[in-house]
């Protein structure tokens, strides 16, 4: 009796042991079950939070990648402008540039030509010079030349050879004054011109027609195409009846 009493309280404390065993496998059961839900919930959540932060992400992306085509087209803008800025500075340079050298063109033409024109004029100022320096030389070996052809008419026609070698200076000399330029007016016998010849008074002539020189009284010379003497003439007129 005893026995069955000690199984008996085995089986009880068993079932009661068994019993409270479930209770508590049923409570830890219980217990666990919301850390569970709590576990997927939270994975869930994460999940989300991922997907929501690479969406996120796209979208900062692709707004950088917006923002930075508006900057580089405002960029791109900006330096086209400054561009076409500089080339209008440059076109206003070339032709100021341009116009400078045109204007120094003009310049450089126009000292060209006053410098032609200076070496004609100066050229042409020398040869005045050089001419009126050999007239007024010639001018005064003249007086020289008339001595010779007054004692020549003196004198006559003579063989003296000291007259003879006096004739020979005197052409000699008057090669020279040629070689000068110097030559003699044509005057005896030609129609009286007062460009070259000063007319000393009228004779009547027989055989030279009337207005004509008769005769020179003093030979007029010219310094190449240049006047330096008049010949001094006597004009023939008709013979009063």
């Amino acid at each position: 009796m005893s026995e069955k009493i000690g199984q008996n309280g085995d089986e009880g404390m068993k079932d009661a042991g068994g019993a409270a065993g479930g209770e508590a496998f049923v409570e830890s059961s219980h217990a666990e079950a919301p850390e569970c839900a709590d576990a997927a919930q939270s994975q869930g959540g994460t999940r989300k939070n991922d997907e929501e932060e690479a969406q996120n992400a796209d979208m900062s992306k692709e707004s950088r990648q917006k923002r930075s085509k508006r900057l580089s087209a405002k960029g791109l803008a900006a330096l086209l402008e400054n561009k076409n800025k500089m080339l209008r500075e440059m076109a206003k340079d070339l032709e100021k540039a341009e116009e400078n050298v045109k204007i120094k063109e003009d310049k450089l033409l126009r000292m060209a030509a006053e410098f032609e024109n200076y070496k004609k004029r100066t050229r042409r100022e020398w040869d005045l010079l050089q001419k009126k320096a050999t007239a007024d030389l010639l001018n005064d070996l003249l007086s020289v030349l008339d001595d010779f052809e007054r004692a020549f008419e003196a004198a006559g026609e003579t063989g003296d050879h000291f007259f003879s070698g006096i004739r020979m200076i005197h052409a000699r000399f008057v090669e020279i004054l040629g070689r000068a330029g110097l030559s003699e007016i044509e005057a005896q016998g030609r129609p009286f011109d007062p460009q070259f010849h000063e007319a000393m008074g009228e004779a009547e002539s027989d055989g030279t027609e009337e207005g004509c020189v008769v005769n020179v009284v003093q030979k007029g010379y010219m310094v190449r195409d240049q006047l330096l003497r008049p010949a001094r003439v006597i004009i023939a007129k008709k013979k009063e009846q």
